[in-house]
């Protein structure tokens, strides 16, 4: 099979764009050509009219003189009835000669044809009218005959003179456009010059950022703006080195959360039962000092709180070493935002946070684990309430919102979810490292939550998206993106 590269496929399609622009110039000279014979058939078919009303105009002036010439005598009656009967017949010739002209040409003259014709009539009835009269009081209908003949006649003419005028101009018109073309297809050649070096720049831009891929820089980009193939194979190029970056970045968040989850498992295994053990001492010795000593029970019942909220953080820690594969099942997305702000409502309300929800009616289900779902969400939403609380209550706004989604190169259909608050909102150069484990900006935060809450959402097949400031004031937005079951 004959391949051809891409110079000489660019240089194969000039060549049928120049031999098609030729045969498309060339059938529009024969076109002009055709309609120029039509518009010469218009001009002789009104032509042809116009001799025929002449012919009638004729015969109507020789009866007029017949009644005017008192010398005729009984000859008189004879004569003027042969006329009459011969306008009759050229009359009805004449009245055919328009339906047939218009039968065959354009509808724009069939206004026009339909006047003429109306006339046609009027003067029939005129001659019926006026040929039972006596031959005395005939003279002045017959002269009301003649004007209206005269009108048709100068009608007709004017009608002649436009047709011809109007081909003449058309035929400028054409060898105007012929000229036209024939610099169209001059330019279009240099055009087409041009774009073929044009094209060749991308493939080489191509080139150079697979050579920086495949050197380990999956962040190179190139331009893909053109809607032509070049385009779209920069457009498939960037795509590919866009998910290399995304399977590269994820291979080493999970290599950092392996390392870290044994490192939290091994540490917690070693404080936990230290610190169980600490914490029934601590309880033994509160109740030992609860009449005797009031002060060193109070110490004893802070030790036992500390020792409590240690006992959290290991359970965090294991939560996060040994994070369980998903269970995927249909979920309803607005069931659970609805149940979790139910269950959220009070501590939202000591927050004097206002809660806006704009869910979608109907929301198609998504296959998630309905509770490590639960668990982001609702790590989400307690993460906006708790950063508004430097906020003043009447601007600590929260809002939860859903759309619906395309997901990934193919497209697939998805729901997003918003959870935007009115916050500070998070700079450009901690962005990247909110998404970090033990990373916390937060007193006594463990700085696990969104480290926890991306690879649960990675694993369902969604992303984790964060955006902010929303505002010159801040705001901030987390999305959840989540494929449709």
């Amino acid at each position: 099979m004959l391949r051809l590269s891409i110079r000489s496929k660019i240089l194969l399609g000039f060549v049928v764009v120049l031999l098609t622009f030729g045969a498309a110039t060339a059938y529009g000279a024969w076109a002009v050509h055709t309609l120029g014979q039509q518009l010469r058939l218009v001009a002789l078919g009104y032509s042809n009219l116009r001799l025929e009303l002449q012919d009638q105009q004729t015969i109507q002036a020789n009866l007029q003189r017949r009644l005017l010439d008192p010398d005729k005598g009984r000859r008189l009656a004879e004569e003027v009835a042969v006329d009459r009967k011969l306008r009759q017949v050229r009359l009805a010739t004449t009245q055919q000669h328009v339906d047939e002209l218009r039968r065959n040409l354009p509808s724009a003259d069939a206004l026009f044809l339909e006047q003429v014709q109306a006339r046609l009539r009027a003067l029939a009835e005129l001659y019926s009218a006026t040929d039972q009269l006596p031959l005395p009081s005939a003279v002045q209908g017959e002269e009301q005959a003649a004007r209206l003949l005269q009108q048709l006649s100068s009608n007709l003419t004017n009608k002649v003179i436009e047709v011809v005028n109007a081909g003449s101009r058309y035929e400028a018109r054409a060898g105007l456009f012929t000229v036209g073309l024939a610099l169209m297809a001059t330019l279009s050649s240099l055009v087409v010059l041009w774009l073929v070096q044009a094209t060749l720049r991308p493939l080489r831009r191509l080139s150079d950022g697979a050579k920086e891929v495949a050197r380990g820089n999956y962040r190179e980009r190139v331009a893909a703006d053109s809607p032509d193939e070049i385009g779209a194979l920069g457009r498939e190029f960037n795509a590919m080195a866009a998910a290399l970056a995304e399977r590269e970045e994820r291979l080493r968040r999970s290599e950092q959360l392996a390392a870290v989850g044994k490192m939290a498992a091994q540490i917690t295994h070693e404080i936990r039962n230290p610190l169980t053990s600490i914490g029934l001492n601590a309880e033994l010795l509160a109740d030992d000092f609860a009449a005797e000593d009031p002060e060193a029970r109070k110490v004893a019942q802070a030790i036992v709180k500390e020792v409590d909220r240690l006992t959290d953080i290991t359970e965090q820690y294991l939560r996060f070493a040994r994070l369980p594969e998903p269970r995927l099942e249909p979920v309803e997305l607005g069931a659970m935002l609805t149940s979790l702000l139910g269950f959220l409502h009070e501590e939202l309300g000591r927050r004097e946070v206002t809660v806006s929800l704009a869910l979608l009616d109907a929301l198609p289900k998504v296959l998630a684990d309905d509770n490590q779902l639960r668990q982001v969400l609702l790590n989400l939403i307690r993460n906006a309430a708790e950063a508004m609380a430097d906020q003043p209550p009447s601007e600590r706004k929260l809002t939860i919102a859903s759309r619906l989604i395309s997901i990934g190169p193919s497209e697939k259909p998805g729901i997003a979810v918003d959870i935007i608050d009115s916050g500070p909102g998070i700079p450009k150069a901690r962005q990247r490292q909110v998404f970090e484990p033990f990373f916390t900006t937060k007193k006594g935060g463990t700085g696990l939550g969104l480290a926890l809450s991306l690879e649960v959402i990675s694993r369902h097949g969604g992303k984790l998206l964060l955006k902010s400031p929303l505002t010159d004031s801040g705001g901030t937005c987390f999305t959840v993106e989540l494929p449709i079951s």
